[in-house]
């Protein structure tokens, strides 16, 4: 009987642990946080509304988060978005070709 417990106990400290393992760490960057920034400013600059991000790397360089992003608008267009830190504003280039992935 004793083994039949053991299991489940087993079971959820691997479970909390891999949770633990992909959750972010407090105070780090997120989409939540410059998402909607870069889709305003896609909006406004480009008449894009964003589909979706890909291809997304945010890194804590000198106490500065920079993002780098693709961002893919509903309209198929595709362009590389750069953001050297936390209160600075993306610097945006077009894709030229939206089927190349290296843009």
């Amino acid at each position: 009987m004793s083994g039949s417990r053991t299991r489940p106990l087993a079971f959820m400290s691997v479970l909390s642990a891999a949770v633990l393992a992909v959750t972010p760490v407090l105070g780090q960057s997120s989409e939540e946080e410059w998402g909607p920034v870069l889709r305003d400013q896609m909006l406004v600059s480009y008449d894009c509304e964003v589909a979706f991000f890909s291809q997304v790397a945010e890194r804590n360089v000198n106490g500065e988060v920079i993002v780098i992003a693709k961002v893919h608008c509903l309209d198929k267009r595709t362009f590389d978005a750069f953001r050297p830190g936390s209160f600075d504003v993306f610097e945006v280039n077009p894709c030229e070709n939206p089927e190349n992935r290296v843009c």
